[in-house]
């Protein structure tokens, strides 16, 4: 007796993220490598604040590739790492004496993290 061995299927191909996702996530990757280097440079004055950015910086960093591939997780963890970086950039416009120039960069970063968060939130019509 000969036992018929059925064809295996082919394994689903992973779902990737839609190309607003895909733009989402490629801006919050260049906002958190903004992040770490401007980060690094306040290390001596105050380790604590930086340090946490940096860290949140590069756990969003480790889960993009995963959220490009689809994973929904890493999208929102990318999504909550960029709110949690946009609100740590607050306290600059609170703050006496912050450079117009920092409080600009402030703003434009807090803009920005908005505008992947928003990319990374919309789900296509196709997706529903």
């Amino acid at each position: 007796m000969s036992a018929t061995i059925p064809p295996e299927t082919p394994a689903a191909p992973a779902r990737r993220s839609s190309l607003l996702a895909r733009t989402g996530l490629v801006l919050a990757g260049l906002l958190a490598l903004g992040d770490i280097q401007t980060s690094v440079s306040q290390l001596p004055d105050d380790p604590v604040v930086p340090g946490v950015l940096i860290a949140v910086s590069v756990i969003s960093l480790v889960a993009i590739p995963f959220a490009w591939l689809g994973a929904k997780w890493a999208r929102n963890v990318v999504v909550v790492v960029r709110v949690l970086a946009a609100l740590s950039a607050v306290p600059a416009f609170i703050a006496p004496g912050i450079p117009t120039e920092w409080i600009m960069m402030a703003a434009a970063g807090i803009v920005l993290s908005l505008v992947a968060v928003v990319l990374l939130l919309v789900t296509p019509r196709g997706a529903r």
